[in-house]
């Protein structure tokens, strides 16, 4: 877990997920398309859309730890990007319907995910690394 945040390595690292996450949504709804199973609709659309801005947010974190800008920090936690693939596989797989109440179910989830995670953050033991490195 980032009990203290990430590194600049930590977050470069945790962007390549988002882009092999993408990239494995964009084959998966090409493969559907090209072999008759779906159609092109404005669907499908909205799902290579959000394959291109996940992809997007993960070059994005790499070029921002590669240029250690402050804001790695926080967008290239492991947390983040967890939270954005496990919400939108299911879309892109089509376990889910994406609708307006998916979208507002991701944004109203969010924020208690964020504290399930900083509560556990706090009430598990320090790793010893941290504690040997201080």
């Amino acid at each position: 877990m980032e009990k203290h945040g990430t590194s600049f390595g930590n977050a470069i690292g945790n962007g390549v997920m988002p882009i092999l996450a993408s990239v494995d949504w964009a084959r998966y709804l090409y493969r559907l398309i090209s072999e008759g199973i779906i159609r092109l609709t404005f669907g499908v659309l909205i799902k290579f859309f959000l394959s291109l801005a996940v992809l997007i947010y993960g070059v994005f974190v790499i070029i921002a730890g590669i240029k250690i800008e402050r804001i790695v920090f926080y967008i290239g936690r492991i947390r983040w990007i967890t939270y954005v693939l496990v919400m939108t596989t299911p879309i892109v797989y089509n376990v889910i319907k994406f609708d307006f109440q998916t979208c507002l179910a991701i944004l109203l989830f969010f924020p208690l995910y964020w504290w399930v995670i900083e509560i556990f953050d706090r009430i598990t033991p320090e790793p010893r690394v941290y504690q040997e490195s201080s």
